[in-house]
């Protein structure tokens, strides 16, 4: 235990020794941040407003919001120990995590907190240049200059669960002529661990999401730290995670690659024992960039992540309370679609943003709408046995809030519904010789399997069409069909696991039946005359007949043919009928046409 414990002391130092002139800071009135003032020559640290070390937790909890991280609690129990380390740094003009007994000001409480905190150290012409206290948080996760990142990693922990934070302002007993604001934020040595069972991400990435400008540097290292195992942070360490094959590849949204450089890993305890580390090319602003990381070994498997940033001026603002999910709720299984996604209703929201993935998080989006006026939202086109994430987040004077928690579903492996015929409409007649196919679209199906037959059975002979990769809900033959021919046709709906039943089958013909041409043969007045020497009576066009029968003068009926089918002639039973005036009836599929036959044997 204590080899884990000397390995998460952080040993790099944090430096504000900068051109106050050449920095964006906010200046502050020292004397309003303090109950009581610091008096550094006589080593009382004074006492800091709570309203300041609310501050520092505001600012704190507000970057672990945009990395979806839970937020830590204020501890004040520490609080003596993290303003004795802020009197110590002051005091001495310095930066040391284990501070000696021989520095001015020492104290067991200032050693305790030196060694367990990040430290800030900022020095200044007078008192009127102090900086903000939010400024030390914005230093630490930036980390400029500290080659690990350590104090980024500390503060980014997923585990990490409480925090305390001292402030001291005054003149150093070193270097007189500055001023010197000391700050400690303490990150270690804590009773417990946030529980992570309910935590949706397995790593954690700077910079990701839309993220603050004013807490990014881009000509400093980006960093990528995974959490396979939630239990501890100390089961994340190098005999889990194996950065050794690892890549790193950031393209903009032309899918241009940035230039990666210095690319690092280690295995420090500073926060979570693994972090990969990088530097990239010109990283603008408001420029949607993806990250995607390679070959990163998991327990000997490799792995692939991706996120994306955005390094933006108008980032969340965490301010707004999100909604919180209602229903389905969380881990909900075997959800039939369509399902409807329920949070409760923020008070004078203009709008809800709601973003729905497969991914836990959220690198690519199913759903990503920031207009919604309703609390509730209505899933339909859902995949089977697939896992769903959602969160909302309320947008109130064009300022958005953080996001909700993330909660998750998973739809079941539900049958997929037949399909419905739509064109040709069953026994249509005179369809194109190249038909367009219409069905309708089924949930859950990628694709279709469209079959045309001459024949009922679908066997091998006689299809036509035997497609099962059809994308769309429609499809136009590039092979020309027999004209003047009857057709079968069905579809079936397929995704990667399962087919739906065959749909009902439909029918059409290749040519319009319902015209039926003059007899060709000689008449004489009302009547078509046949003899037995001519065996049949010819047509002058060929048409497709329902049925046909001969009647004799006193309605008895002989049928001469009762199944669709092509005819250029009528052949006449001579052998079974007598001489005399008949009744020739064709019946096709629009109408029924007579023709008066006088017979001669």
């Amino acid at each position: 235990m204590q080899t884990k414990l000397k390995i998460f002391f952080l040993i790099a130092l944090l430096v504000g020794w900068n051109n106050l002139l050449a920095e964006d800071y906010i200046l502050v009135n020292v004397s309003d941040l303090y109950d009581v003032m610091p008096d550094v020559a006589n080593c009382n640290e004074g006492v800091l407003k709570n309203s300041e070390k609310q501050k520092a937790l505001d600012a704190f909890n507000y970057i672990r919001t945009i990395h979806n991280l839970k937020p830590v609690q204020y501890n004040s129990s520490y609080d003596k120990e993290v303003a004795k380390s802020a009197l110590i740094t002051v005091a001495n003009a310095l930066l040391d995590h284990f501070p000696k007994s021989s520095y001015y000001c020492y104290t067991q409480d200032g050693y305790n907190g030196s060694s367990t905190s990040n430290l800030y150290i900022f020095a200044s012409p007078s008192p009127s240049y102090a900086p903000e206290t939010e400024k030390g948080i914005q230093g630490w996760i930036i980390d400029k200059n500290v080659a690990d990142v350590g104090h980024r990693r500390s503060m980014l922990n997923p585990f990490l669960k409480y925090t305390s934070f001292g402030r001291v302002d005054g003149c150093s007993k070193t270097q007189t002529n500055y001023f010197i604001t000391g700050m400690s934020l303490k990150v270690h040595m804590f009773p417990d661990y946030h529980n992570l069972s309910d935590w949706q991400g397995d790593f954690v990435a700077y910079p990701v999401n839309d993220y603050p400008t004013a807490f990014f540097d881009g000509s400093w290292y980006l960093s990528f730290t995974v959490i396979a195992d939630k239990s501890s942070p100390w089961n994340n360490n190098n005999t889990i995670i194996d950065f050794s094959q690892a890549t790193v590849k950031i393209t903009d949204p032309g899918n241009n690659a940035l230039s990666i450089s210095d690319l690092k890993y280690d295995y420090l305890g500073y926060g979570v024992p693994n972090c990969l580390y990088w530097k990239a090319s010109t990283i603008l602003k408001e420029v949607k960039y993806t990250v995607t990381i390679s070959n990163v070994k998991v327990n000997g498997t490799p792995r692939t992540y991706t996120y994306w940033f955005r390094i933006t001026d108008t980032p969340p603002n965490t301010t707004l309370q999100p909604p919180t999910p209602l229903s389905p709720p969380d881990n909900s299984n075997e959800l039939v679609p369509p399902v409807t996604l329920t949070w409760t209703s923020i008070v004078d929201a203009q709008y809800y943003a709601l973003q729905v993935s497969t991914n836990s998080n959220f690198s690519t989006l199913l759903v990503d709408l920031k207009n919604l006026t309703n609390n509730q939202y209505t899933l339909t086109e859902l995949s089977p046995k697939t896992k769903y994430y959602w969160r909302v987040a309320v947008i109130k004077n064009q300022q958005q809030s953080g996001w909700s928690t993330t909660f998750s579903f998973t739809t079941a492996d539900q049958p997929l519904a037949t399909p419905l015929l739509l064109e040709p409409k069953d026994s249509t007649v005179s369809v194109s010789i190249q038909p367009t196919f219409v069905w309708n679209s089924v949930p859950g199906a990628t694709k279709y399997h469209l079959q045309a037959s001459l024949d009922p059975s679908f066997d091998d002979f006689s299809l036509l069409l035997n497609l099962d990769d059809i994308s769309n809900t429609s499809y136009t033959s590039t092979v020309k069909f027999y004209p003047k021919t009857q057709f079968y046709w069905r579809v079936r709906a397929l995704n990667n696991t399962q087919s739906s039943p065959w749909s009902a089958v439909r029918t059409f013909w290749t040519l319009d039946p319902a015209f039926v041409s003059d007899i060709s043969f000689s008449t004489e007045g009302n009547f078509v005359v046949a003899s037995k020497q001519t065996s049949a009576i010819n047509l002058r066009e060929s048409l497709f007949a329902k049925k046909i029968a001969l009647y004799d003068l006193f309605g008895n009926e002989m049928v001469l043919a009762l199944s669709p089918r092509e005819l250029e002639k009528i052949e006449i039973p001579f052998e079974q009928i007598n001489s005399g005036v008949w009744i020739l009836e064709i019946t096709t599929s629009t109408e029924v046409k007579r023709f008066k036959l006088f017979i001669i044997i």
